[in-house]
């Protein structure tokens, strides 16, 4: 069970620290305890928001179950392929408890959830949060049993093969559609809500445009999943690329036209959900700076000695290194000088490394 726990949940745990950091930002960053009791009432009172809280917890399971899966199908995992040799008990036993492992967070706040429903004694309410999470558990340990079973499945679902060549901006999102369509579609799906959810604040209370800055990090946090998956497609499919007689500022510039089309779902999001307050021109400038700090994210592995288990570690103290900037008032305009200098800095001072380790 050891053995399971430092393979399968810790990375889970390591790699996605800027992402439960978020989620642990705004739960308890924005609330306080009574509005979170308050919450937990009105959700134990409603069977629609019972439903919805259901909902987004089953988001979260599959976002844990795909990454453990994915980690059974990498080479320095797929020793534990082997565990189909165990006997039925056995393996599931360590499966539910990976499982458990995996939904520590869901399982504390509902929980949390239990103990006021008790004070509110909404007995219905409480039955179906434990059957929630012990489908959601049962489900986890599910998908991570077939993983073992057909270790490489055929897919149900094929997407038409393109009949001419695309252009290279193009290679990166058509992998994320094929090959990583749940992982991509969760993280946009965090982004734009955050992004939905900050501007919707607009309407309760007088704030002013720090917040949409805030939003944009933790939007950009919800991305960085995808940019580190853009090093790893490079490294495992494109090793050859530093070595075309491309400049490093076409080369980046490519990247920049990348980024721009997996970041384009954001803009029209920014633009219809602005406050009445705040200017489309300042929505757009926000898109831009977000563009340039993910190109900036992407450039931060060109290091030697890269370790991507602690990148994300990195990258959260980052997250809460900008907040506490961003609370001296430190303008959308200067973040995105930012950007611009600390992603042509890392990129030109990468360049060579880059043609070192990666020879025709």
């Amino acid at each position: 069970m050891t053995l399971l726990l430092r393979t399968l949940v810790a990375p889970y745990y390591t790699r996605n620290a800027g992402f439960l950091g978020v989620v642990v930002y705004l739960a308890f960053g924005f609330m306080r305890a009574q509005d979170h009791h308050a919450l937990m009432a009105a959700i134990l009172m409603s069977p629609f928001l019972l439903a919805l809280t259901a909902g987004l917890w089953a988001l979260y399971t599959l976002r844990a179950t795909v990454f453990a899966r994915q980690l059974l199908s990498e080479p320095p995992q797929r020793f534990l392929l082997s565990a189909r040799l165990l006997s039925p008990p056995v393996r599931w036993a360590s499966w539910v408890l990976v499982s458990v492992a995996l939904l520590f967070p869901v399982e504390a706040y509902a929980g949390w959830m239990l103990q006021r429903g008790f004070v509110h004694q909404t007995w219905a309410a409480n039955a179906a949060l434990v059957v929630v999470v012990l489908l959601l558990v049962g489900a986890s340990a599910w998908g991570l049993n077939e993983r073992i079973r057909t270790p490489y499945p055929e897919r149900a679902l094929r997407l038409p093969r393109w009949r001419w060549s695309i252009p290279y901006v193009l290679f990166y999102p058509s992998f994320l559609g094929r090959h990583r369509p749940v992982a991509t579609l969760l993280s946009k799906a965090a982004s734009v809500g955050l992004l939905m959810g900050v501007c919707r604040l607009y309407l309760t209370d007088d704030y002013d445009q720090r917040l949409l800055l805030i939003g944009l990090m933790m939007s950009l946090v919800a991305h960085a999943p995808l940019c580190r998956a853009f090093f790893e497609f490079e490294q495992t499919w494109l090793r050859w690329l530093p070595n075309l007689p491309i400049s490093p500022w076409g080369r980046l510039g490519r990247y920049a036209l990348t980024y721009a089309l997996i970041w384009l779902p954001e803009l029209p999001v920014l633009l219809y959900y602005a406050p009445i307050t705040v200017s489309p021109a300042y929505m757009g400038m926000l898109w831009i700076t977000g563009l340039g700090w993910l190109l900036f994210f992407h450039t931060f592995a060109y290091r030697p000695r890269w370790n991507p288990d602690r990148w994300q570690q990195q990258l959260f103290s980052g997250f809460l290194a900008g907040l506490f900037l961003i609370m001296f008032g430190i303008p959308a305009l200067g973040w995105l000088f930012m950007a611009l200098c600390l992603t042509g800095w890392q990129f030109l001072r990468a360049t060579p490394w880059l043609r070192d380790i990666n020879p025709v």
